[in-house]
């Protein structure tokens, strides 16, 4: 399927246009004003130039190529940086690691997400985590957070084994189909001893890594399963889950205005309006919203009839882990909140959509990044596949619930008195020093949000280092309004109302943290004693100085502080039980295809091949002024090898 590309030429009715008039000009009035009578505070604040006056930097900052301009502006420009949104709209890139302390943990209160973050969400999942804010957004937390404790997590890992050692059948089945018949390939490779040549195949990994992520998202949490992933899925909650974040992205510049179309009027006016826009875009999110919702309140609906079918006894903890899903565990702790406290029937809806969307989209971006990486670094690859062979070789690394899959017909050299078809325990599984090392590099280095944005809700200032780039335009003691102190440190007054971006990529890369090879994909930084003045083991390389306030391995991957992922060891788990089940399987090679990594919020790989036939041909002029044509689709394709085979 060809990329999503943004399109601003929507067909409006005369009353939606009409009221995104209204919302122009009220910013055109407001922004006019502004200029008139007060002077920014970021005036001598470098940073690039906008593309024009009406939308500043956003498309560039919007692109699904834009990942590389995200990190231009830190390379050149340092860790504090300008950039402009609407009508010269001034806003801040941040990524310098003290200024990040304050934002995001010492003076969180007073930065919020935007309202076009929290109006989106709630007009697309309901008010669950993502579109609250304040003491809604604490109280829900609140009840949320223990649903993703390690106590937990250790009853429902046999399911992710399930659904994993589900996925490795799936894919061995494939790679003898394409053995059997070659000519049938679901997707096509330029390298043609990739597939063929005993048993391996070309897969598309990033396709089977969704569905995979989208199961186990749905049972571990709804205990509801979406996908059988040995047929067709044709769910429609499963394709508006997958397909919403593209979507989402085409439209990002239209979604700015959904905070002035929430107040229009009542929910009805509102629908009506969005109704009758004519944009295949628009209509898309709606359609996808609705499905969402329903299937939400379905299947709360039966969760309630099965908690009740229990009896009176299944209030105890260990009578609701019999179902294994985090939903049940929150509808009885829900039950048993004091009042004020308790969630809505829309927070409860809500909070079961947002959890599987971020669970399913972010894991299975991070997954096949990882895979990726394995297949073009054959050496880790097979240090870390030793290090499961040897765990499963000891009876002592067993686990001994759930099911045991005798259905392997491959372990390399282990048999099955030597493991074959064993489960590591949870604690083995976290224990495995170069997994863990392997999952955290690609966590830092490549992290699925590579930037989000937030609000300033009263007048306060930043304080951050003076040090930045080499390439930085202006020097820190010339930004106008800045405070320098003996420390090495700068302040920067930020006025109530201003809005920034906070670059997740480009912190976890900042070589005051990380060291001087912080841009490099090294999990052996995780296992190597570090020089004076840096950490070292689970925190390598990590400046003791100079630190992220991340809530994972000093990392901003799962951000921090008060809006910090409460799932992140859900998704740790998941991925680490994937790799353990497939690479005591299979090896990952790589293809002779050029893989891009797109930026849609969250990052998602294509691949990109040379023209095949006119009709398929994007034209595109190189940087020499050259057409070139190429076929550019969603995926991640890789060679994969059954071993033993």
């Amino acid at each position: 399927m060809p990329l999503v590309h943004l399109s601003l030429n929507a067909g409006v009715t005369t009353v939606a246009f009409q009221a995104m008039l209204l919302c122009v000009a009220y910013l055109l009035v407001r922004l006019v004003l502004l200029k008139a009578f007060w002077k920014s505070p970021f005036s001598d604040v470098s940073g690039p130039k906008p593309q024009s006056w009406v939308m500043g930097n956003l498309k560039q900052l919007f692109s699904p190529k834009g990942l590389p301009f995200h990190l231009e502006i830190v390379e050149r420009y340092g860790g504090i940086a300008k950039v402009y949104g609407f009508f010269g709209d001034e806003q801040l890139y941040v990524s310098d690691p003290r200024a990040l302390q304050s934002i995001i943990l010492k003076d969180q209160d007073s930065y919020e997400e935007t309202e076009v973050f929290t109006e989106n969400n709630k007009v697309i999942f309901g008010p669950g985590l993502v579109a609250t804010t304040g003491e809604q957004h604490r109280m829900q937390r609140k009840l949320v957070n223990p649903m993703f404790s390690t106590s937990h997590l250790r009853q429902i890992t046999p399911i992710f084994y399930d659904v994993s050692e589900k996925l490795a059948n799936v894919l061995s089945q494939e790679v003898t189909r394409q053995n059997e018949h070659p000519s049938a390939q679901g997707l096509r490779s330029n390298d043609a001893s990739a597939s063929g040549n005993g048993k391996s195949g070309v897969l598309d990994m990033s396709e089977w890594v969704s569905r995979l992520a989208l199961e186990m998202a749905g049972r571990g949490i709804l205990g509801y399963s979406f996908d059988p992933l040995d047929s067709a899925h044709n769910n429609p909650y499963t394709s508006a889950i997958k397909e919403l974040i593209p979507t989402l992205f085409s439209l990002a510049i239209v979604r700015q205005f959904v905070p002035f179309l929430v107040k229009l009027g009542p929910t009805s006016l509102r629908r009506w309006v969005v109704e009758k826009i004519q944009h295949e875009g628009v209509q898309k999110v709606k359609e996808m919203s609705d499905v969402m919702h329903d299937s939400a309140t379905r299947i709360l609906s039966e969760k309630r009839g099965e908690i009740a079918a229990q009896g009176e006894n299944e209030g105890e903890i260990q009578d609701v882990l019999k179902s294994k899903d985090i939903i049940s565990l929150l509808l009885r702790a829900n039950e048993k909140a004091r009042d004020g406290e308790q969630m809505t029937e829309g927070e409860l809806t809500g909070q079961m959509t947002v959890l599987i969307f971020g669970a399913q989209d972010t894991t299975s971006s991070a997954l096949s990044r990882i895979l990726h990486m394995l297949s073009r670094n054959g050496d880790v690859q097979d240090r870390l596949r030793q290090e499961i062979m040897d765990a499963l070789r000891s009876p002592d690394n067993w686990s001994t619930d759930g099911a045991v899959d005798h259905s392997r017909d491959s372990r390399d050299d282990v048999g099955e008195s030597e493991g074959e078809g064993a489960r590591l325990k949870f604690d083995v599984v976290e224990g495995l020093p170069w997994l863990d090392s392997v999952v955290r590099e690609t966590l830092r280095l490549y992290p699925p949000v590579p930037f989000i944005r937030r609000t300033c809700i009263k007048d306060t200032s930043i304080t951050y280092s003076k040090a930045r780039s080499a390439n930085t335009v202006k020097q820190d003691a010339e930004l106008e309004g800045a405070q320098l102190s003996g420390d090495g440190l700068a302040s920067l007054p930020v006025p109530k109302g201003t809005s920034l971006f906070v670059s997740i990529a480009s912190a976890n890369r900042h070589e005051s943290v990380w060291g001087p090879d912080a841009k490099e994909w090294k999990p052996q930084r995780w296992l190597e004693q570090a020089p004076d003045g840096w950490a070292s083991g689970k925190q390598a390389w990590i400046s003791k100085d100079v630190k992220l306030p991340g809530v994972y391995s000093g990392m901003l991957s799962f951000l921090g502080g008060g809006r910090s992922c409460v799932g992140y060891r859900f998704a740790l788990i998941e991925l680490k039980v994937t790799l353990v089940t497939l690479l005591s399987r299979m090896r990952f090679t790589p293809t002779g295809d050029k893989i891009l990594w797109n930026l849609s919020q969250i990052i998602s790989p294509s691949v990109r091949r040379e023209m095949v036939s006119r009709a398929e041909v994007q034209e595109r002029v190189d940087e020499c002024g050259n057409e070139v044509g190429y076929i550019e689709e969603k995926g991640l394709p890789l060679c994969v090898s059954m071993l033993g085979a």
